[in-house]
């Protein structure tokens, strides 16, 4: 389990939910709900399951990793710090980002 910065909420599968639309819903993103819940196969839960889902901030953007993105572009393009990609993303060494990917971007409030 990974500590999340700011907090999980705990939902509850209905018809008709996938881990998109959970994401979506709640601000996040799959790989993100992934690293918090033993799902073997993302495209299967089940109604009445509980899915943990880690909170963004509110002033998070979901960003999706483009062909020759790389987390220094991302951070530069939000004023973000890289720090804040990494540690919102749960991201690992070597920090490998790819195509399609969905990112948690905190963008600068300036």
């Amino acid at each position: 389990m990974h500590k999340a910065y700011f907090g999980t909420v705990k939902h509850t599968v209905v018809e008709g939910d996938t881990l998109s639309s959970i994401a979506k819903m709640h601000n996040s993103t799959v790989d993100n709900i992934l690293k918090f819940n033993n799902i073997p196969n993302p495209n299967i839960i089940n109604v009445g399951q509980i899915i943990i889902v880690p909170l963004s901030p509110p002033e998070a953007i979901i960003y999706t990793v483009k062909r020759g993105d790389s987390l220094y572009f991302i951070g530069k393009k939000y004023s973000t710090p890289i720090i804040n990609l990494i540690k919102y993303n749960y991201l690992k060494v070597p920090y490998i980002i790819y195509p399609s990917q969905q990112l948690v971007v905190i963008a600068s409030l300036k």
